[in-house]
């Protein structure tokens, strides 16, 4: 039998194919593919162009209403502005819109509510119109008129008062209705809400042009101490805060689309407005400008509080102005009783700082009367152009036997 050779371990081949003189060989295998290969540089290119494609619609969708409101407000500026009424330029690069009908002396200057426009006395106006010379105006900032021009190198102008104060507002009323227009003496001026005050300081300051002063719904100075400060708690942490929201709409063109989709109510809510206050009232609510200067003059209330008080104490109201505060029942129907309750005690104060003052209560009405039940304030004011008119008539005149 044939016996199979041997083979030395130095000489044998190992199943992996390696001898002494040879390394082994390595068994490379192919590795699977992955389903999940790397993104290449197209991929995170389209990605790229995908989220600025979504940027830009974002930008855009955001960009449209606010650029959309500036050309509306631009057109019904234009068109408001041919419904009576001009701008007056009192010096310091300002215009203040102001719009006087009728004929004949006294004059009746109408102030409205804090952080609103003239058009509140729509109603009012031409009714005095009939009898007298009457004037509305928008204070700085509000309605068709200018912002002051902020210059801290003027010391001209610093010396008018703090922006949106009654110390400001009386200034600009002065040179407006004077030395700007040159309206008839003396005046009658009749403010409701924040307008109050500013007809009280200026009679303070210029008592030779003022015969009345009629005080419509009034803000005293004392409110915000009355029930431990609850109208300061509202004025400042509730109203505030809306009034910055508004402006806030109105920059973004939202209170446009609000107003288009009919989510949003006028400030006026009254019966039977006329269409060009109603376009006005619309156009002013989308006007970030009067919305700004409506929040400035709500801040700055504390300030024109005090400078009423400083007033008072400078010198005491002239005898020579009549006092008529006209109010209803309450000073809104749609505040907490807190509230209301609150106001009538300021009343009180105000009543015996001016204790020769005519108190008239219209009973069922507040402090939208000027344009809910203006008949009746409408009255009251003829009555003291009446008056006056009998007082200065010339000896032997006899008096007219109607409102003329």
């Amino acid at each position: 039998m044939t016996m199979a050779p041997s083979h030395s371990p130095s000489t044998r081949k190992r199943r992996d194919g390696a001898t002494p003189d040879k390394p082994p060989k390595l068994n490379k295998t192919k590795r699977p593919k992955s389903s999940r290969e790397a993104p290449s540089a197209s991929y995170w290119e389209s990605c790229l162009w995908a989220t600025m494609k979504y940027i830009l619609y974002a930008c855009g969708a955001l960009m449209v209403p606010p650029i959309l409101n500036l050309a509306a407000l631009n057109q019904e500026e234009t068109v408001i502005k041919q419904n009576g009424g001009l701008p007056y330029d009192i010096g310091w690069n300002q215009n203040l819109f102001l719009n006087c009908t009728g004929e004949g002396s006294p004059t009746v200057i109408l102030e409205a509510p804090v952080g609103q426009s003239s058009e509140v006395w729509y109603a009012v106006q031409p009714a005095l119109a009939e009898v007298t010379r009457v004037c509305s105006y928008d204070r700085a900032g509000l309605g068709l008129s200018d912002r002051s021009y902020k210059n801290s190198t003027d010391e001209d102008q610093k010396r008018r008062g703090p922006e949106s104060t009654v110390e400001r507002m009386v200034t600009d009323l002065h040179y407006l209705i004077t030395a700007s227009s040159d309206q008839p003496k003396p005046f009658i001026l009749v403010g409701a809400e924040m307008g109050s005050i500013v007809a009280r300081f200026y009679a303070q300051l210029y008592e030779e042009e003022v015969s009345d002063v009629v005080l419509v719904d009034p803000l005293v100075e004392v409110l915000f101490e009355e029930e431990d400060g609850v109208w300061r708690k509202m004025w400042y942490g509730h109203t505030m805060p809306y009034g910055v929201l508004a402006q806030l709409a109105a920059s973004t063109g939202l209170t446009r689309i609000g107003l288009i989709l009919k989510l949003l109510n006028l400030p006026i809510k009254a019966q039977g407005i006329p269409e060009e206050v109603i376009l006005r009232q619309k156009h002013l609510m989308c006007r970030p400008s009067h919305q700004s200067a409506s929040v400035d003059e709500h801040y700055f209330t504390n300030e024109t509080f005090s400078q009423i008080r400083t007033a008072y104490k400078v010198k005491p109201f002239p005898k020579s102005v009549s006092v008529t505060i006209v109010t209803g029942n309450y000073h809104d129907d749609e505040l907490p009783n807190v509230l209301n309750e609150a106001w009538e005690f300021s009343l009180e104060f105000l009543e015996s700082i001016h204790p020769d003052a005519k108190r008239i209560r219209i009973n069922g009405s507040d402090g939208h009367m000027i344009y809910r039940r203006p008949g009746e304030l409408v009255d009251i004011v003829k009555k003291l152009v009446r008056r006056w008119r009998d007082s200065n008539r010339p000896k032997g005149k006899p008096a007219p036997t109607d409102d003329s």
